[in-house]
Formats: structure tokens, sequence, C-alpha cells
């Protein structure tokens, strides 16, 4: 089995914009919670997903990994 090459930040900017979306996820995901307890469920929906897909891109390089790492089991 070939090892894979691991992806990782590489640049200031790489770092800035994960630490922006894992900031913004989490604040996205609070919001969300607020709006659920309020009742307004359509809205939290909605928020909660984008606080979602906003931890998801801060996690990007981690995913990525990991799927490299799945794949090479698959062949």
């Amino acid at each position: 089995m070939t090892q894979f090459k691991r992806r990782k930040h590489q640049t200031r900017g790489e770092m800035i914009s994960t630490f922006a979306l894992a900031i913004s996820g989490v604040y996205f995901v609070g919001e969300a919670r607020l709006y659920q307890e309020e009742g307004a469920t359509g809205y939290a929906v909605m928020i909660g997903l984008c606080g979602l897909l906003a931890l998801a891109g801060a996690l990007r390089f981690h995913l990525h990994n990991l799927w490299r790492w799945v794949r090479q089991f698959r062949k």
C-alpha cells in the first residue's frame, strides 16, 4: 500500500480562513439553537445548516486526509 501525502496548512491565509470558518460555524450553530428555542424552526434549520457547512470548511484539510485514507483501502 502506498502512503498518501497528507494535506495541511501551507500559508498564513489558509490558517486565517480556517479560523474564521470555525468561529463563524460555532456562532451560527449557537444562533440556530436560540432560534429553535424560540420556535422558529425554519430559521433554525437554515442557520444550523450554514453553521455545519462552515465547520466542514474549517475541517477541510482533515476531511481531505480522511477521504484519501479511506480511498487507499478501496483499491
